[in-house]
């Protein structure tokens, strides 16, 4: 109980021009943070004055185009035993704040041995683009909490917390990505300087190199950095199997139809296939009206469901309600009106509630209790 007394956790964070966020973020964990370090890299909006409201310790760190440096200079400010990291359009809600209390009495009662931390992080999408029921999508495991002293960022952009061999200890807690800023442009000019520098591109440089590249529109460019990563044998099986998905989205946009399928099967040589990755095959049979295709392979989906993805970030809908939602209007496209109307039914135990849903569910009974009365 000593440590729980000198105080535990350390938040450092680095910011710029997140005046509308920070805010939100910091309000959602202070109460469990014994010490909150903000690093400023040159705001020009009221983002010092919000960051004052909360910590005495905020500090000015000029800006060179590394992100890896500047949080390396917020950790160095750190005294508590753990240093914990979150980005200031990231909040932690009630629920998993219970959880991160519980885990902070816990290594404030066990803490030796203890040294790096995973937590989930979901990217939830904008509320321009939220997806129905604003399902959360693309939850992943970061490396979160760790103990002071011993660990180092790496990575001009993208920037990732170098661990080694370390043992971690996993936890189901979960801290919500709510991007309010795209800085897709920012990241490709580090990018492009960095790349011009080593005198090529590999690895997860070329793999965040090409991620941004997509996010540009440049699917071009994109594209041949995704065959790459395919091709490099020393990636990881997740990373050539999301690679090949974002393949198939390039050249969805360049209007090459047999290289997006043939992206997609290409998957199928890193493992076995995966729920999203059937999802994306059955869209494709879909767009083309092929209703028989698209069914299979949405039932295929469904199927693979159970199957997890490893460490690969991917679309949470794609593994509960999506499936059925799709091949619900694919069956109806087809005639099928009852099997319509059974996954219409498995997707509402997803989304109760859901109006849309309720709505089809409407519209498919009255289908079928026609068809019933024209047996008559």
């Amino acid at each position: 109980m000593e440590a729980e007394q000198q105080g535990l956790f350390s938040l450092c964070m680095i910011v710029k021009n997140e005046e509308t966020v920070l805010g939100r973020c910091l309000d959602s964990v202070r109460d469990l943070m014994d010490e909150i370090i903000i690093v400023d890299t040159g705001s020009t909006d009221r983002t010092v004055t919000v960051a004052g409201w909360y910590t005495e310790k905020v500090f000015a760190y000029p800006w060179d185009e590394d992100f890896a440096a500047a949080r390396n200079y917020s950790y160095e400010q750190a005294t508590m035993p753990y240093v914990i990291w979150m980005d200031a359009d990231e909040l932690l809600t009630a629920p998993e704040a219970v959880k991160l209390a519980r885990l902070k009495q816990q290594l404030a009662q066990e803490q030796e041995g203890v040294e790096v931390i995973w937590l989930r992080t979901r990217l939830s999408p904008q509320s321009s683009q939220a997806a129905p029921a604003a399902v959360p999508v693309y939850p992943e495991r970061r490396p979160r909490v760790v103990r002071r002293g011993l660990f180092r960022w790496q990575g001009r952009v993208h920037e990732e917390l170098v661990i080694g061999a370390s043992s971690p200890m996993n936890t189901d807690i979960c801290i919500d990505h709510r991007p309010s800023a795209v800085h897709t442009e920012r990241n490709l000019q580090i990018l492009k300087r960095w790349i011009a520098e080593e005198g090529k591109a590999e690895g997860r440089l070329l793999i965040h190199y090409a991620n941004d590249c997509f996010d540009a529109r440049d699917y071009q460019a994109a594209a041949a950095s995704y065959e790459q990563v395919i091709r490099e044998p020393s990636r990881c099986k997740e990373e050539r199997i999301t690679s090949c998905l974002r393949l198939s989205e390039c050249y969805r946009e360049l209007g090459e139809a047999e290289l997006r399928l043939n992206s997609l099967f290409r998957s199928f040589g890193f493992g076995l296939p995966q729920a999203d990755v059937c999802c994306a095959i059955a869209g494709f049979f879909e767009e083309r009206r092929e209703w028989e295709s698209a069914i299979y392979w949405y039932l295929q989906a469904i199927d693979r469901q159970t199957v997890p993805p490893g460490e690969r970030p991917v679309s949470q809908a794609c593994y509960t309600w999506l499936p059925h939602v799709l091949v619900s209007r694919c069956f109806a496209a087809a005639g099928e009106w009852q099997q319509a109307y059974r996954h219409n039914e498995q997707a509402l135990a997803y989304l109760p509630g859901n109006q849309v849903l309720l709505g089809k569910r409407s519209e498919l009974q009255q289908v079928l209790e026609e068809k019933r009365q024209g047996k008559e």
